[in-house]
């Protein structure tokens, strides 16, 4: 009984390690990649500002699971334009992307909702001029005070920065063909 006793506390005692921890790391995860593209802005932003030319073209997501479910509403391109989707738990999960903000040729906004794992903003800004624009891919969210999505947090770059160079990656080879 008395191992049982001292396994409990043993237990509780890694559990308040975890939430001390947590409540120490930042409530604000960022992450963000960039890469050179030779083409013009309005070619990006295209491609951009049309989540569905986004699934098809660019996602990285979409690789991971070809055979996720994808429903498109609202406006075709642009503010309002939202894309939901519904795939494997493990490799893509469900949720909704939408356009929130929309300045031609220089950055698209949306909101993400990861089906109640939480919410993000992500943002591709684009700047520079024709012929060498740079392609900035940005994730910011706010982790409040739960102290296990705040460890998470801390860890989105490792989690979602390779996502984020394939996809700056085949938004550069379909832009510059």
């Amino acid at each position: 009984m008395m191992i049982l006793a001292w396994i409990g506390v043993g237990l509780f005692g890694l559990a308040l390690i975890i939430v001390i921890i947590g409540f120490l790391m930042p409530k604000q995860a960022y992450m963000k990649r960039e890469v050179i593209i030779n083409s013009d802005k309005q070619t990006i932003f295209a491609y951009a500002n049309d989540l569905k030319k986004f699934v098809e073209n660019w996602s990285p997501w979409t690789e991971k699971d070809p055979d996720m479910e994808t429903i498109y509403e609202g406006a075709d391109a642009g503010v309002g334009a939202v894309y939901k989707w519904k795939g494997d738990k493990k490799k893509v999960g469900y949720g909704t992307m939408k356009i929130v903000e929309s300045v031609p040729d220089e950055k698209v906004v949306s909101f993400l909702n990861f089906g109640g794992r939480g919410d993000a903003e992500v943002t591709l800004r684009l700047e520079g001029s024709d012929g060498e624009v740079k392609a900035i891919w940005e994730y910011a969210a706010d982790n409040g005070n739960n102290p296990i999505a705040r460890i998470f947090g801390s860890m989105m770059d490792k989690f979602l920065g390779p996502d984020f160079e394939k996809g700056l990656k085949k938004l550069k080879e379909v832009c510059e063909d």
